[in-house]
């Protein structure tokens, strides 16, 4: 059907062929200001034309309208309606996943939250996990100088099931993590590591190495020059060549907590975090070593 409309064969519809379009699809004659109406609503990448996917869309969202048991109203003033009311809907659940987000703000960036003290949002009720600490590899906390607060108030956030796993990092983030658990005699800390610039995240990489690392939540700071940059993209590299579990943005951390929560809860499902029970690697380690044996292979022959 959208080739139908697609009359210059570029792929996309513009607003002519769109206005076509959208009048064969309703059977009224729509208007050009009707037709910009709908193009800001479905013209979803703002390029003021409509693709195949998004004439999908629109074209589902006009059977729906179609289908209406009102049949009095003009379908014109129906598409109107509905755009109005979808968008209202759509900003009224964002308003709702704003005011959760609220204590979560500065960790987020999001200046835009809506304070509710009526709809707190709480994902860090206390539970007993399936697995001890100590039958678990370590949970490396690390960050940048500028990503230190932020990291702190991470922390606090999720201390209850941050703990569940034995905590390690460098020096500064582990100073941190004492007082945040100050008192707490369940925490178990793994080691301490040098800062960054002094070796930390070498010493990391080490642990790595070991197999006694399973994942790392890493505050980078993108907005910095580091003296170490070559031991940052090392570890994130090895974390990588590992496949270990990995991530470096507050946001990330956030959404990976349920997984950890998850994994944790009931009888446990350790699947869902496997980096910290096995020793894995990224699949193309198989194809790199078999690659290295011929290079040896072949240097041996040339030897003998």
């Amino acid at each position: 059907m959208f080739l139908k409309y697609d009359s210059d064969g570029n792929g996309v519809l513009d607003a002519d062929e769109a206005l076509r379009a959208l009048s064969d699809l309703t059977g009224n004659e729509v208007t050009f200001e009707q037709i910009s109406t709908v193009l800001r609503e479905f013209d979803t990448d703002g390029n003021g034309e409509i693709d195949m996917s998004e004439f999908a869309v629109m074209a589902n969202f006009l059977e729906e309208i179609g289908n209406d048991e009102d049949k009095e109203t003009d379908f014109a003033s129906k598409i109107l309606s509905a755009i109005t009311i979808s968008k209202q809907t759509t900003q009224d659940v964002l308003n709702e996943v704003s005011s959760k987000l609220f204590p979560f703000r500065d960790i987020f960036g999001l200046k835009s939250a809506n304070k509710n003290p009526d709809n707190v949002f709480n994902m860090d009720d206390d539970f007993d996990p399936a697995f001890a600490p100590s039958d678990m590899r370590c949970l490396a906390l690390v960050s940048h100088n500028d990503m230190k607060a932020t990291m702190k108030h991470f922390v606090i956030h999720h201390k209850n099931i941050l703990k569940k796993f034995r905590l390690t990092g460098t020096k500064s983030t582990m100073t941190m993590l004492k007082e945040v658990f100050n008192g707490d005699s369940s925490v178990v800390f793994g080691p301490s590591f040098q800062s960054g610039p002094l070796g930390g995240d070498a010493e990391l990489v080490a642990m790595m190495c070991g197999n006694g690392l399973g994942g790392i939540i890493f505050f980078a700071d993108p907005m910095s020059s580091h003296p170490h940059q070559s031991d940052i993209d090392c570890l994130c590299r090895q974390s990588i060549v590992h496949n270990i579990m990995s991530c470096n943005t507050p946001v990330s951390a956030y959404m990976l907590m349920h997984t950890l929560r998850t994994a944790l809860l009931g009888e446990g499902r350790p699947e869902l975090i496997p980096s910290f029970f096995f020793t894995l690697q990224s699949p193309s380690v198989v194809a790199y070593k078999i690659a290295q044996k011929k290079v040896i292979a072949s240097h041996s022959a040339a030897l003998s």
